[in-house]
Parts: C-alpha cells; structure tokens; sequence
C-alpha cells in the first residue's frame, strides 16, 4: 500500500509586483484575477519516495531550482534526486529570478516563494495517509499549434490546425484506503497564455483546478506538458490571430476541460505501486555557434531593441573572459510507477513533437510528459522545426539568458537520455 500526503498553499504576492513572461510590460501588477496557487504531493511506497511540487509560476531558474531541491531535502530527510519541482507555466506570475524581462527580479517575493515551497513539502509529508492511485488520459481540443509556414520556406507566429500538438489530458487521481478522494494531478501541454496583461492569475490551469476542487472536494493540481509550439485558441475559425478572451471566457473554456478530466475519470484505471522510484539524470544540451566578442560589443551598443541590449550587455563580459558556455544542463526525472506507467519531467520549454517522441520511444509503457520541470532552461526545439526556424528555434534563447539557441540534435540527445533511465528500471 502506497502512502500519499498533499498539501497546497496561496503564494500569491501580497503587494504589487514586476511579472515575467512577455516582453512588453513596462510597470507593476495592477491586481489580481486570481490566487496563485502552489501544491504538494508526497508519495512513499516500500521501494522509493517522491515529492512532486507544482505551482503556478512561469518556472524556476536553475540556481533557485537547485537550492529548493536541497533545503527541501534537508528539512524531509528525501534525496534531490527524489524531488520534483514542476510549474503551470501562468505568464500572469511574478518576476522572481534572473532572465531577461522588462523590469527587476522580485526578490522579497523569490525568499518567502523558497520558504513556502520547503514549507509545503513537510506539510505533504508529515499528512500522508495510506492510499491508492488511478490513472486517466482522456482528450482536450483546447490549444493549437501557433507555429505556421509561410509558404516562403519560414515560420509566422499564427495558429496552425495541421501542426502537431499532444491533446492526451492525463491525470492521477489520489484516494485514501476508503475510496475518499485525497487529491489530483492534471497534466496537459498547452501554454497559459490566454490572457496578458497586469492582473495576476493562474490562467487556463488555475480555472480549471478549481472546477475539479469543487467537484471532487479535493485539492487538484495542475503542471504543463511538453507545449513549447502550443498555445490557446479563442477565436476559433479565424487564423489570423489569436484573440485574448475575457476573464468569463477564459473560466469557461477551463471548466469544459475539468469536465473532459472528470469523464475520463471515470473509466480511471489502478496503478500498482509496489515498483514505483524515481530516477534523475543530467546531460548536457550543447548550444550552435557563439557569438563573438565584436558581435556583442555591436548588439550591446547599438541594438534597437532594449532586451537585446541588455543580453547583450550580460553576455560579453563573459566572452571577454573567454567564458561563454559552449551548453546548457538539463534535467530529466522518471517517475516510473510499475512497468505499464511512468511520469517524465523535463527541464525548459519541451516543444510537442519532442513530449510526442519519448511517448513512442517507450511504448508500450504508458507515457505522461511534463515540462518547464527544475530549471526553464528555454526553448527546447523539436529537430523538425529548424529547417523552418523561427521564434522557438532561433530568436528566444536571449530571453533565458543563453548566449546561443541549441543544435539541432537536442531532440535525439533528450529522447536517448530518457531511454537509459527507463532502462535502468527493467
């Protein structure tokens, strides 16, 4: 019998605050929509234990996933490597870690995050009941594709019916020995871009968390898929554009999809648990060419755009010292709960066709992706959407502060890396 323990807490900003996510902002948050939300589940079974925090934030940065991982490990006694710690992506959240955004990080609100996240983790732990877990994947038609060729041999950012998106809406349902619900954790690869401007709020997932709340009486939680290339579609028969919908819009296309959620539910299936561990792998994703000392002294000095600037400004001092570096680390979790089951948590924006391959590559095992997981590295490239290019591919890197996109073979390196630790399990 599996032990499981969640816990959940308000981390919403009690003051205004610079939020992150788009680059066109230019003051504070001018309210609030909605409560942020951060959660905790804590499982123990007789062969390994996990802890899964999600939140709704943009992500974390690599230094501060790191140090949460290991303050949270000190105050439960679990090893880093037994902590997840994953997000919904809301770009309605606070700015609270270095990348290059208008306006400054928020660092009183990054110390009292750290403390609520290691906070919650005791409370999953020290609430942890016997329990049993079931597993559902149903079907969303929410998001599309936002990656269309121009026919011109580029990309325009415009919504694409024919582009790949993962619409699995998979969720792990939380009960105690007695059947009563204890809790659940939603994932679906869609970014929460819905809406855009100076109010905080969870977006699509936060709405849709509360419908399930509501209707199951427990906490539900909420973390994004492999959505790099996939984003909400409001105004729908219009390619044009995507349109921004209203608040009551927005609540209502979240409750369709709790709805979706708790349908599938019923045809839930039971996860064995007796196997279930955690393994944690870091590799290397290597970067394209660097630029080069001149070719920052020119952006730094004369580029029109301000976040290019200031980019720029960060990255030559560091090709000065001959210290740019040639990649980046990543993180891969696999959470495998039996040999039919498994969770992947990746680190930075996964585009879908990325999430799509670890699906195939570990059939006939059952395959739940997670991104923007212990570290938003950035935009991770799907190996067919180079040719093409465009934003994901080749003009965000500097928004993460990398000092060059990643090569084309990321995909192969990230789908192999997975594999070796699924393999380790058999």
């Amino acid at each position: 019998m599996i032990r499981i323990g969640i816990a959940q807490t308000d981390i919403t900003p009690t003051q205004p605050v610079w939020l992150t996510g788009y680059g066109h902002r230019d003051h504070k948050s001018e309210g609030v929509y909605q409560a942020l939300q951060a959660g905790a589940i804590a499982l123990t079974s007789a062969a390994d234990e996990v802890l899964i925090l999600t939140a709704d934030l943009i992500g974390y940065g690599l230094a501060f996933s790191a140090a949460a991982k290991m303050h949270i490990a000190a105050a439960t006694g679990l090893l880093p490597h037994q902590i997840v710690l994953t997000a919904t992506h809301t770009h309605c959240a606070p700015f609270f870690y270095p990348w290059i955004m208008p306006g400054a990080v928020e660092k009183d609100y990054a110390a009292a995050l750290f403390q609520q996240l290691v906070h919650l983790a005791l409370a999953a732990r020290n609430n942890q009941v016997e329990g049993k877990i079931s597993f559902s994947r149903g079907t969303s038609t929410f998001g599309i594709n936002r990656r269309l060729p121009d026919g011109k041999g580029g990309i325009i950012f415009a919504p694409n019916p024919d582009g790949p998106m993962d619409r699995a809406l998979d969720t792990l349902w939380f009960a105690d020995r007695e059947n009563r619900p204890l809790g659940s954790l939603s994932i679906f690869g869609c970014h929460p871009t819905s809406l855009g401007d100076y109010l905080i709020g969870g977006d699509y997932p936060g709405f849709l968390c509360r419908a399930l709340s509501t209707a199951t009486d427990a906490p539900a939680l909420f973390a994004t898929g492999c959505a790099g290339n996939v984003r909400p579609w409001f105004n729908k028969g219009d390619l044009s554009g995507f349109a921004r919908p209203s608040i009551a819009k927005l609540e209502d296309a979240s409750r369709a999809i709790a709805g979706e959620i708790l349908q599938s539910g019923e045809h839930a299936i039971k996860v064995e648990t007796a196997a279930m561990r955690i393994a944690t792998t870091f590799h290397q994703l290597p970067y394209t060419d660097l630029p080069t000392t001149a070719q920052l002294a020119a952006k730094a000095a004369h580029d029109s755009h301000p976040l290019q600037r200031q980019w720029a400004q960060t990255m030559l001092p560091l090709a000065q010292a001959g210290s740019l570096p040639g990649s980046c680390p990543q993180e891969i979790q696999l959470l495998q709960f039996n040999p039919e089951l498994s969770a992947v948590f990746l680190g930075g924006e996964i585009l879908t066709e990325i999430g799509l391959h670890i699906k195939e590559a570990l059939q006939p095992s059952t395959t739940i992706t997670a991104a923007y997981s212990n570290g938003l590295i950035g935009y991770v490239p799907a190996k067919e959407t180079y040719d093409l290019g465009g934003y994901e591919v080749d003009g965000s890197h500097f928004y993460f502060l990398r000092p060059a996109p990643f090569v084309k073979e990321v995909e192969d390196l990230i789908v192999a890396r997975t594999l070796d630790l699924a393999s380790q399990g058999q």
